[in-house]
């Protein structure tokens, strides 16, 4: 029987932190359906190659979806570069980003598996005891819950799930931001669980009560700091968090603020690509040669049984004389790879589309059957996916940058000024550049595009720059320009 995927994204799933336990703990009401809650634990278990169809006989399970969302982070972020300029304030601002978006492919890579990702800066205190530095956490969607949003969908307030392990106890953090006026307040809340006494399969802790006993915050050491008693703070116009969703249609619970996987609509497909890789592995298994050999010529065993020449055992099979007369016989059968390679690569070509991908992205660029006209169009289509994309994190950053700006006037670290956000994004993954070179090059030799724009798009830089690279006396088969 093969898995139903539409059955698992509407029953419920038990979570390690049970969203009636936050509610009845923090006393709110948590704003997603547990459809949607359901289907970004599908996401996150095909992310983390445990899909639920894991255990289905024949099936190898391909870690297909790690690859697409490594893949659209990759053209997502080729050459991006971020930067603030303007101010002492804003050269601040900038070390912060230098620091905390080391490591942003990686979680570009999960805001593309689970559908979105909370950007959400907090202050730290330095070694002197004030506070020095903003810090960035990456709450990714299975870790925070959404409890307000407004009329265009952006999520105004929620409650973020943080878990530290210790000896034989969950510890559990609640931080709860409430947007309301002008003003958020946060809650801060911790818990420890029941003592865990046993484990799954993925020797992963079970935890029955992980809200067992609420603790004080400074019982675990990176929550020290934090204040036991909600804060509010006034005079600001939206929440200091930022949540960056994906841009395709929430095609799961269309009523939901959340953002749904880059493969969302491609699950039942990544299913069947895997089932398929299974059968095919079998067909090699299945067809590996052998040779029958009559048991007369083989030594036997204490127990009269043959014994296969060692370290041969699997090119080797016994038989018995007396069902057969033949003495040798070689099993080589043909193997059926060719057609069924050519039925998964249609698989992973349907995947591209659902995705968003260009053909050969995933699948063999050398067996592209399509027209121009085809493979063009899916090229847009990975042209519009990744631009959106890169649209949404850039919307996200200011938001970003403008709640660093805040922060920095809460605890006045350094003195306020003007902040300018220079975002970009590159072409490199909306053209073919190497197309795009030899054409433009092409206008300069025959005299229509000048030396200077030529040089300014390839290095990236200004006219008056590229004149400086310019040699002051031009080859001789480079035309002159008027």
């Amino acid at each position: 029987m093969r898995f139903d995927i539409r059955n698992f994204i509407r029953k419920w799933v038990r979570k390690l932190l049970p969203r009636n336990s936050v509610e009845k703990e923090l006393k709110v009401q948590i704003a997603i359906s547990g459809v949607m809650d359901n289907a970004i634990q599908l996401w996150k278990d095909m992310y983390e190659n445990h899909p639920p169809w894991i255990g289905e006989k024949g099936t190898l399970c391909t870690n297909l979806p790690a690859t697409i969302a490594e893949e659209m982070s990759r053209l997502v972020l080729t050459e991006f570069e971020l930067s603030t300029t303007g101010s002492k304030l804003a050269d601040f601002i900038n070390i912060q980003l230098e620091r905390e978006l080391t490591d942003l492919d990686i979680q570009v890579e999960r805001y593309c598996a689970k559908g979105g990702i909370v950007l959400k800066p907090y202050v730290s205190v330095g070694p002197t005891g004030m506070p020095d530095k903003i810090e960035i956490d990456f709450v990714e969607a299975d870790h925070f819950y959404p409890t307000a949003y407004n009329s265009k969908g952006e999520i105004m307030s929620a409650v973020f799930l943080q878990h530290k392990r210790m000896g034989d106890f969950l510890y559990t953090r609640l931080e709860y931001h409430e947007f309301s006026g002008n003003s958020i307040t946060i809650v801060n809340k911790a818990y420890r669980s029941e003592k865990i006494s046993s484990y799954n399969d993925g020797e992963e802790p079970i935890i029955n009560h992980p809200f067992d006993e609420e603790v004080p915050l400074s019982e675990v050491d990176e929550w020290a700091g934090l204040s036991e008693t909600p804060v509010t703070i006034g005079n600001v116009d939206k929440p200091l968090f930022v949540y960056i969703k994906t841009t395709k249609s929430n095609n799961i619970d269309n009523s939901s603020p959340l953002g749904v996987s880059v493969y969302s609509k491609a699950v039942e497909l990544i299913h069947e690509v895997d089932r398929m890789l299974g059968q095919i592995v079998w067909e090699y298994d299945s067809k590996e040669a052998a040779v029958h050999v009559s048991e007369e010529f083989l030594k036997t065993d204490k127990k009269g049984k043959p014994v296969l020449p060692e370290g041969y055992e699997r090119l080797y099979r016994a038989f018995d004389e007396a069902k057969d007369k033949t003495l040798f016989d070689i099993y080589s059968p043909d193997i059926r790879d060719d057609p069924m390679f050519n039925g998964l690569n249609k698989f992973l070509k349907r995947i591209e589309w659902n995705v968003g991908f260009a053909y050969g992205t995933i699948s063999d660029p050398n067996e592209l059957e399509k027209t121009a006209e085809e493979i063009r169009t899916s090229k847009q289509r990975s042209y519009r996916t990744v631009s959106r994309l890169q649209n949404a994190w850039e919307k996200g950053f200011r938001h970003l940058i403008d709640s660093m700006v805040v922060l920095n006037s809460l605890y006045k670290m350094v003195p306020a000024g003007a902040v300018e956000v220079n975002c970009t994004w590159g072409d490199s993954v909306l053209e073919d550049t190497d197309k795009e070179y030899q054409r433009r090059w092409a206008m300069v030799v025959a005299g229509k595009l000048k030396p200077e724009k030529f040089i300014s798009w390839y290095f990236g830089c200004t006219e008056e720059e590229a004149k400086e690279y310019m040699p002051e006396v031009l080859p001789a088969e480079f035309p002159e320009v008027e």
